[in-house]
């Protein structure tokens, strides 16, 4: 053990490849950053079939004759900060920044019921209480909205909704009271609001829980300051309360919280979008189906997916392309936006003939026309 801790995903199942390469947020990033603020360095294999060594410093070039070559030119290792994975050459080996572990980790999962027995819809002011209370949180917690279109046979209650958070220090700081504000929220309808305390982030992230597998069509956007707004309220619990695109399917939302050390890095130090850097949280929505039932007909969830999409963007500044559906209308200014020409020359630099091609990646259109895609072959 050397008691250290690395920035990471919050799902077990998230592997370094793509979740770094395309940004990576996770449960510590209001403390630390983004994967890609945390990234040292990285082995490749280019279009050509060199080795390279990327850092912020230089690119060393490892040729087949054991020789190496060293360029001051860092233009690749940017690039690989946040510019998407599969399309600027195979990344073999990270090298991440370690910090020290706290001296305690609380977690707090705090859930509401949307429609009460009684037929009372309380969702429209848990979430705008909830946007309202994100916005000022102080940088050591982290975590995660959730609202999905669950069924309490027991109580009756329909939805849930709140927030999974996780507090980077101990029980008895003042930024970990914050939260107080939220588990003394009218306690008489939670279904669930309280503190566990845990030794270390490990003993904290082996208790948190993997999301459950559907067939999905994801959709993202990342909320700003200004994005709390009662319209998106309103389309937030609307949509998952009254939205079955086909029998068995679910609307629900998943937010990760940023902001906090992720907003201290400049607009273009790395490439994700400038929205990232002032977002408050990035947030996905999805329609999921039952993938066995072959009548169900997954066309149709996705042409409402690909409507909510559209909607869905307009509260925010930007997408987190790891989490965004497979045709995105002008997905190079929503994954990218100010950044997306500086990564094409860097494509068209590293990979002139266009050998690594992904769709919705960098210079991917300049090559290959798209075409929906069928998820399921």
């Amino acid at each position: 053990m050397h008691n250290r801790v690395v920035v990471g995903g919050g799902d077990h199942s998230v592997t370094i490849g793509g979740y770094t390469l395309g940004g990576g947020h996770g449960p510590m990033s209001r403390m630390f950053g983004l994967a890609v603020d945390n990234l040292l360095e990285v082995e490749m294999v280019t279009a050509n079939g060199e080795i390279i060594q990327a850092n912020d410093v230089a690119t060393t070039f490892h040729n087949s004759d054991g020789s190496t070559r060293i360029s001051n030119d860092t233009s690749i290792f940017w690039a690989l900060r946040g510019g998407g994975g599969g399309t600027f050459g195979i990344v073999t080996k990270f090298t991440y920044k370690l910090h020290y572990p706290a001296s305690g980790v609380v977690m707090l999962p705090c859930f509401y019921p949307i429609i009460l027995q009684n037929g009372t819809n309380v969702g429209y002011d848990v979430l705008m209480f909830i946007g309202n209370l994100i916005q000022n949180l102080p940088r050591e917690w982290g975590g995660y909205l959730l609202v999905t279109p669950s069924v309490n046979k027991y109580s009756g209650t329909f939805g849930t909704l709140g927030l999974f958070l996780n507090h980077y220090g101990p029980y008895d700081s003042q930024s970990r009271s914050y939260m107080d504000t939220l588990k003394n929220y009218h306690p008489d309808i939670q279904m669930y609001c309280d503190y566990t305390n845990f030794s270390t982030f490990l003993e904290y992230e082996n208790n948190a829980n993997d999301v459950e597998w559907y067939a999905t069509s994801l959709f993202n956007t990342l909320m700003q300051n200004d994005s709390f707004t009662s319209d998106w309220v309103n389309f937030t619990i609307d949509s998952v309360a009254k939205t079955h695109p086909i029998p068995y399917s679910a609307v629900r939302f998943t937010g990760s919280l940023i902001g906090g050390r992720v907003s201290d890095v400049g607009a273009d130090a790395t490439p994700v979008h400038p929205g990232m850097r002032t977002s408050v949280m990035t947030i996905s929505g999805s329609i999921s189906w039952d993938h066995t039932d072959s009548k169900v007909d997954w066309r149709k969830a996705i042409d409402v997916s690909k409507t909510l999409e559209d909607q869905f963007q307009a509260f925010g500044d930007g997408m987190y392309p790891n989490e965004s559906g497979p045709n995105v209308t002008d997905w190079k200014k929503h994954f990218w936006g100010t950044n997306y020409d500086r990564l094409l020359l860097i494509k068209k630099q590293w990979d002139p003939e266009s050998f690594f091609y992904c769709s919705q990646c960098v210079g991917s259109d300049e090559i290959h026309s798209t075409s929906p895609l069928n998820p399921f072959g």
